[in-house]
């Protein structure tokens, strides 16, 4: 009775601001939820995008395409682009986590110019995404100022000739590393938060007792930002495998679809081949995979603690 009594209080009091929600809520779902259903169906259809009643019904063979080898071409391709994405997102995770923490512990322990050190690695962060990303073509370019910089010190034998970006083997190198400088702040920024909660009882206590540096930031610091460690896990995992406009705007999935990961081949999927059907059984592949993902990785946190 109490929980009903003070609901339709809540509700009259707040009923401005109910009134200001409601027009992006019915947005939502005129547009997007409609969108989602519709996607979701889509996925069994054949369909080239001009008139929905034309289309195909197809059941799983859209899901069988690019999963069992229906369609062999399409099934490798995903396969490739699916690869991608895991070696981008494993090879991010290895780099990011360890980086990101010991520069958050280093910008902690700065007492003068700590904040002018934050708002430096924040830069990569709040800057336009599309220029970041053309500035990097110019860099890896083959007469780009990496390649000239190389030469000049005589490391001629690192010089790539069509450029980082150009050459099948060294492009998802390329990307990587752009990967990694621009998600690298906010995993930082998580750490940080994290190390400014920490009591400096502990670290107190753990210097009386003794303990050394390293066994302080492998047996306090570490254990105790877990909880953000997993947060910035799930956050590169569905970067990883949600990334279209860097790897768009820096190789276009090329060359050889050395670097197509799922969002650059569902592009091309549906606005190239015309092939919607097929795309959105892709998108909604991907997202289950990534759905399963992060699910292992809070069970996980769950049974830590």
């Amino acid at each position: 009775m109490f929980k009903k009594k003070f609901t339709k209080k809540m509700v009259r009091e707040n009923i401005v601001a109910y009134t200001f929600l409601l027009p992006g809520l019915l947005l939502f779902l005129t547009v997007g939820l409609y969108s989602v259903i519709f996607s979701i169906r889509m996925s069994f259809y054949n369909w080239s995008g001009v008139d929905f009643s034309t289309a195909r019904f197809e059941g799983l063979n859209n899901f069988k395409n690019i999963l069992f080898g229906r369609n062999p071409q399409q099934t490798i391709d995903f396969r490739n682009a699916i690869f991608n994405n895991f070696k981008i997102a494993f090879f991010s995770i290895i780099v990011i986590l360890p980086l990101a923490l010991i520069i958050a512990v280093m910008i902690q322990r700065t007492k003068k110019g700590g904040g002018v050190l934050r708002t430096i690695y924040f830069i990569p962060m709040v800057a336009s995404g599309a220029a970041i990303y053309y500035a990097w073509q110019g860099l890896y370019a083959s007469d780009g100022v990496l390649n000239s910089f190389l030469s000049k010190i005589g490391l001629d034998f690192f010089v790539v000739r069509d450029g980082i970006l150009g050459n099948p083997k060294t492009a998802l190198i390329g990307v990587i590393i752009v990967v990694i400088w621009t998600s690298l702040p906010s995993t930082m920024i998580l750490y940080y938060a994290g190390l400014s909660n920490i009591s400096e009882s502990i670290y107190e206590a753990a210097n009386i007792d003794g303990a050394s540096k390293f066994t302080v930031m492998w047996k306090i610091t570490w254990p105790l930002l877990k909880p953000m460690t997993v947060v910035a896990l799930i956050n590169a995992l569905n970067a990883s495998f949600q990334m279209f406009d860097n790897i768009f705007i820096l190789t276009g999935g090329g060359p050889a679809k050395s670097t197509d990961v799922s969002g650059t081949l569902l592009y091309t999927t549906a606005f190239r081949d015309s092939q919607y059907g097929n795309a959105s059984a892709m998108g909604w592949t991907v997202f289950i995979l990534t759905l399963i993902l992060s699910l292992i990785s809070l069970k996980r946190m769950k049974t830590d603690y």
